[in-house]
């Protein structure tokens, strides 16, 4: 009979919490079922163009979002937000924002999710700083932690040309964080969660379909999101319509041609050799 791994044996079988190491060959088949599943995930995953009205389980989508906030954020501050638009009244409203077929996936998907980036992110430290000194974290990266997000988000005038004037009398002797908007640094924080979310969806057997065809302001209007925020994408999410599923995957680059070896431009032809 095949093992099957549950998230409680999973966890149990990486971690020992039940108070002893799981066997190895317990572990060994739970890890390579996990890597399995992930892998599937990934390469079956597709941008839907068509859904069926069929709703997502909350269980189901609790479950999306808790794996989402796992997500990786520079110094865990997590700058970003989201508003699932699930209502269809909402979602019509939201559709008049979104440009050409994009509206037509916002109208026909049980559930949209919009993510915000949060471009003012100083405004999150004072709930930060007491969630990491409320779990132990060192006094000075508490202290530390209102400059630290300001230096490397860029946020305010203040902090943006002290930033760029690092970059160009510090980086010739040292390391010194790149001058970027704050706009594009919250845009990638955020953009993490939202890769996070596709792939959580496609595991759960859900499909979903990233968008940035939309009017920022309508979008925002629509869902009382405050100014401060930008929206650097919207996902549909619900089942596939298998009418509409591709026949094969969409191409991609050679890895060649992305990815390199030691240096930009050096071959990578070592890696992905079959000898």
């Amino acid at each position: 009979m095949a093992l099957r791994c549950s998230p409680r044996l999973l966890r149990t079988a990486t971690t020992g919490l039940l108070g002893q190491a799981a066997p190895a060959v317990v572990q060994t088949r739970c890890l390579s079922t996990a890597q399995k599943k992930l892998g599937t995930a990934i390469e079956e995953r597709y941008a839907c163009k068509a859904f069926l009205p069929t709703p997502v389980p909350d269980e189901t989508l609790k479950e999306i979002l808790r794996l989402t906030l796992r997500s990786p954020t520079g110094f865990n501050v997590q700058p970003y937000a989201c508003v699932l638009v699930r209502e269809q009244k909402d979602r019509e409203k939201l559709a008049e924002a979104m440009m050409d077929s994009n509206a037509r996936k916002v109208k026909e998907a049980p559930v949209v999710a919009v993510f915000a980036a949060d471009c003012e992110p100083s405004k999150r430290v004072p709930r930060l700083q007491k969630l990491a000194h409320d779990n132990g974290a060192p006094a000075d990266f508490v202290s530390n932690m209102p400059h630290v997000v300001r230096l490397f988000s860029g946020e305010g005038v203040a902090a943006s040309g002290l930033r760029a004037a690092i970059a160009t009398a510090v980086s010739p002797l040292q390391p010194a964080p790149s001058n970027v908007s704050t706009e594009a640094w919250a845009f990638k924080q955020t953009t993490f969660a939202a890769a996070t979310f596709l792939y959580a969806a496609q595991v759960h057997g859900l499909a979903t379909c990233p968008m940035e065809g939309f009017d920022q302001i309508r979008v925002r209007n629509a869902l009382d999101i405050p100014d401060r925020y930008g929206v650097p994408v919207v996902i549909a999410l619900g089942h596939a319509n298998p009418a509409a599923k591709p026949e094969k995957p969409s191409i991609r680059l050679d890895p060649t041609e992305v990815f390199f070896d030691g240096k930009f431009g050096d071959s990578s032809d070592k890696i992905f050799s079959d000898k």
